[in-house]
């Protein structure tokens, strides 16, 4: 046991730790997942997500649509005709997807640089909104947060406390980019997807780690990080190579789909890395090793949100800096998950749209919320809080204009 803050919590080190996973190995599995829930968690999202709708259409009416210029130099959905009500549920990534869901890839566009499993989902989904894909996507973004952020909740109640759930997934709720589990992104999708991955590796469950590590590659690019946490943890208890070895093959199998997928569309493999060259900063690897690039975007601000230099996206890139030291004490897996979930996206595209991409990084609420539920933190927790819903009402009024928010 380590002190954190003023209270004591487990630092799950070398055994991270083998008497926890067994004392929890009843409790956290998915079966029992409705007999933890309480039915008013699931109240308190729906009615956060109309209040969120609600919001939207108000702003509809007192913000009219003010930013046809960026409509109309960035695709747009439909493609043609001037914008409606539908089209601002639609813009920016979402139009690209719903593209991918329409016409799938096809060469030299710029949305090959997007995932294929959030399109293809969408389109089977709209068998069952009469073919208009732009419901289908909200439908399913809406759903699939919803059952995200009670798995979130049941995970972290499994793992710490009700406590911490409770204000993890306040936090959660309240970051400026939780206004794109709403929309037509990947961020709904990835976020159920990457929590039943680390339910189900917690739990032992080989063959749900498989599946969904398998889903995470052909979700997002940092899918595929998964293997660094699915090793260590394996490493820390000791687990059988032959259960290591179906999520870990599983994964890689996610990722060569995706080639391969890219492939029989375009004729090139490599037509997704390709398409960055249509985007800021060109998203690579190779720019996390250009230190002198990295630190002249992180010292420059161009203004409060930015698209290339934003205040809010480094701001957020040094909290998931100052967290990670914590996230280590309070778990290694957790650690070697936000490592890389955190930092290839800051670094990979130099802090471009980071407020969204921080949002796949849960281990920062969890601390969080592990620091701020003191008695002695209240007042700074609930500051903080009208700060982040602050910032998020400002996004979404951007977003649905077609301003730059994420």
């Amino acid at each position: 046991m380590e002190k954190f803050g003023s209270r004591r919590i487990f630092v799950k080190s070398k055994s991270e730790m083998t008497t926890n996973v067994a004392n929890r190995s009843g409790q956290n599995r998915l079966n029992n997942f409705w007999k933890s829930q309480n039915k008013e968690l699931l109240k308190a999202l729906i009615l956060h997500k109309a209040l969120f709708f609600l919001v939207i259409l108000i702003s509809f009416l007192v913000f009219p649509w003010f930013s046809d210029g960026d409509y109309q130099k960035s695709r747009h959905w439909p493609l043609q005709g001037e914008p409606t009500w539908a089209t601002r549920f639609a813009t920016w990534d979402a139009a690209h997807y719903l593209y991918l869901a329409e016409y799938g890839y096809q060469k030299d566009d710029m949305a090959c640089a997007f995932y294929p499993l959030w399109p293809a989902i969408i389109k089977a989904f709209s068998i069952f909104t009469r073919g208009n894909i732009i419901i289908s996507g909200i439908v399913l973004a809406n759903i699939l947060s919803l059952a995200a952020l009670m798995l979130f909740h049941h995970f972290v109640k499994m793992q710490h406390d009700s406590s911490t759930a409770n204000l993890a997934t306040l936090l959660l709720l309240a970051f400026p980019g939780a206004i794109f589990f709403s929309f037509i992104y990947t961020e709904s999708l990835f976020l159920l997807l990457i929590v039943l991955f680390f339910i189900w590796t917690f739990e032992g469950n080989v063959w749900g780690t498989a599946v969904t590590g398998f889903l995470l590659a052909l979700t997002k690019g940092i899918g595929v990080f998964c293997i660094v946490p699915l090793l260590w943890y394996s490493f820390l208890h000791r687990r059988p190579l032959r259960q290591v070895l179906v999520p870990y093959y599983s994964l890689i199998l996610g990722y060569v789909s995706y080639f391969l997928i890219i492939y029989a569309f375009t004729g090139d493999a490599l037509e997704g890395f390709k398409a960055q060259r249509y985007y800021p900063n060109h998203a690579s690897i190779q720019n996390m090793f250009d230190v002198e690039n990295i630190f002249r975007h992180l010292v420059r601000i161009d203004g409060f949100h930015d698209p290339l230099f934003s205040a809010v996206d480094r701001t957020f890139f040094l909290l998931f800096v100052v967290c990670l030291y914590p996230i280590c004490r309070m778990n290694k897996t957790y650690f070697a998950y936000a490592l890389f979930s955190g930092t290839v996206p800051a670094l990979s595209i130099w802090f471009f749209s980071y407020s969204r991409h921080i949002m796949m990084c849960f281990p920062i609420f969890i601390v969080l919320a592990e620091m701020f539920r003191r008695p002695q933190m209240r007042l700074v927790k609930w500051l903080l809080l009208a700060v982040l819903i602050g910032v998020q009402f400002f996004f979404l009024i951007r977003h649905v204009n077609f301003i730059w928010a994420g």
